[in-house]
């Protein structure tokens, strides 16, 4: 009635749920289906947020797949929102160390062994979920991509650029608060509410390993290696597959992911139609118009 988000739900700002795998405690978020809907074939689905953004990223999503009878959660990746954030040197935020670390979350979490939809977005970590869907292909039943750089010529944008900046002193410093919230902010048509703004920012307003996580993760990435691994794994890719991109993202060309399609299988397919005008995170700018064609592609020969 007051309008505030309910704590312990998978609206709140902070994912409210915790779980303890590979030596780091994950939050995460879930959304119980509704049970006048769901039945045991229903697939669930597990999404995943890009560098600098948390599982809040998905907040409307969970809801909506919830209400429609399917389980659904979404975590945050190491070094992002409540899940640990390591300065130990436990946590390397390597390309290898992501992908494990999250075999070993879906192993905790009891879906290693049951099929289940990856649904990934985002810079570095969206890509890493990609490669974390090659390498597991046995639980992933079926894939949604939403807007995550794939073209070989798509650059970094310009805050993850920042990192790469071939000048040393110009890279921003390990101690340099990330701004989450402008980072998260950008990239669409749409102008961001400010709590949610406040709810991007938080984890590095209030724990500086959080800034440095994102530092860690750009000083072991290797942008055009990725962006080639990802290529060459996606040739031989069979599982069925949703790409779902707002075509007014600021940072990622549309034309960059159909150049990039022309060298994949069929079982890859491109939504179009959305019932309203979409940036850089779709699921962010109108999670209404991105769900009809997300729940039938989940619900389709289920």
């Amino acid at each position: 009635m007051t309008g505030e988000v309910i704590a312990g739900t998978a609206m709140a700002p902070e994912a409210p749920d915790r779980l303890e795998a590979g030596g780091l405690t994950w939050a995460y978020r879930r959304e119980a289906p509704n049970p006048e809907l769901h039945n045991p074939a229903m697939l669930p689905v597990l999404c995943l947020h890009g560098i600098g953004s948390t599982s809040y990223i998905y907040r409307n999503t969970l809801r909506m797949l919830g209400e429609s009878g399917h389980e659904a959660v979404a975590v945050d990746w190491p070094g992002h929102g409540g899940s640990s954030k390591p300065t130990d040197g436990s946590f390397d935020y390597s390309e290898e160390a992501y992908v494990s670390a999250l075999q070993q979350f879906v192993a905790a979490l009891g879906w290693d062994e049951r099929p289940f939809v990856l649904m990934v977005h985002g810079y570095v970590l969206g890509q890493y979920g990609m490669l974390y869907a090659l390498e597991n292909t046995d639980s992933i039943k079926k894939l949604i991509i939403l807007n995550t750089p794939v073209g070989l010529k798509t650059p970094l944008r310009p805050e993850l650029a920042a990192y790469k900046n071939p000048i040393a002193f110009l890279r921003p410093k390990k101690d340099a608060k990330f701004a989450a919230d402008l980072f998260n902010a950008a990239g669409g048509p749409y102008a961001m509410a400010y709590r949610d703004a406040q709810a991007f920012a938080a984890p590095y307003e209030e724990d500086a390993a959080a800034s440095a996580a994102v530092h860690s993760t750009m000083e072991k990435l290797d942008w055009q290696g990725l962006l080639q691994r990802v290529d060459r794994g996606y040739e031989s890719w069979r599982r069925p597959s949703l790409v779902l991109f707002g075509t007014s993202d600021q940072f990622i060309p549309f034309m960059s992911m159909l150049d990039w399609l022309e060298t994949k299988r069929t079982c890859m397919k491109v939504a179009n139609g959305y019932e309203a005008k979409l940036g850089h995170a779709p699921q962010e700018d109108y999670a209404e118009a991105i769900h009809k064609p997300i729940l039938k592609f989940i619900e389709d020969d289920q």
